[in-house]
């Protein structure tokens, strides 16, 4: 019978584990697909630890997969491979995007100035009184209350960043732009500061 050790050492690659956060180190496993159902998986020795919910980084590819579930190749009454069928970095978020429920907000217009509630929150922002440090405080704040991907909070934290660094400045306009073009999916709780960013753009 085909060691599967052996085929991993020739032809798989090694894969950085993470579970909840926490780096668990390199396990070696080989892509593969599934006969007949077409079900995409990396295939390990039946001992190593790994569960659903976990993450795998290739070193050498950089794919990044999310293990979604996990079965057994049996031969000869022994496990043979152990096979943690996955989905890529994309389809996870596109997963959770559609099992998220849809946000609603509340305008609620008191006196001048457009008062704001969030899930029955107050994120109230007072465009003509609010400091603009405090604008793009409140929009880090929301973002990290809402975007679990820590790589897209910390590109659009960034962005944030720069419209901050450039205000008043001809070069705000488009770190303005560019920043509600890469916050497109969350446009929803965003809406709030719109006025006040635009308003910084004609002040």
């Amino acid at each position: 019978m085909l060691n599967i050790k052996s085929f991993l050492d020739s032809h798989g690659e090694d894969y950085e584990l993470t579970r909840g956060g926490q780096d668990l180190g390199v396990v070696r496993g080989l892509k593969n697909t599934e006969k007949g159902s077409n079900q995409k998986f990396v295939g390990f020795v039946p001992e190593v630890d790994i569960q659903v919910g976990d993450w795998l980084e290739g070193k050498v590819t950089k794919n990044v997969f999310y293990i979604r579930d996990i079965t057994s190749d049996i031969v000869n009454g022994e496990v043979f491979q152990k096979k943690c069928f996955f989905l890529t970095k994309v389809e996870y978020e596109e997963k959770k995007a559609r099992e998220r429920p849809a946000q609603s907000i509340v305008y609620n217009l008191n006196g001048a100035n457009t008062r704001v509630n969030n899930h029955s929150t107050d994120h109230s922002m007072n465009v003509v009184n609010a400091s603009n440090h405090e604008v793009f405080d409140e929009i880090k704040k929301i973002l990290s209350e809402n975007v679990n991907d820590q790589d897209e909070l910390r590109e659009l934290r960034i962005l944030v960043n720069n419209m901050e660094s450039t205000q008043n400045t001809s070069a705000f306009t488009q770190a303005y732009q560019k920043f509600v073009t890469s916050a497109a999916n969350h446009i929803t709780i965003l809406t709030p500061f719109i006025p006040a960013l635009t308003q910084m753009i004609t002040s």
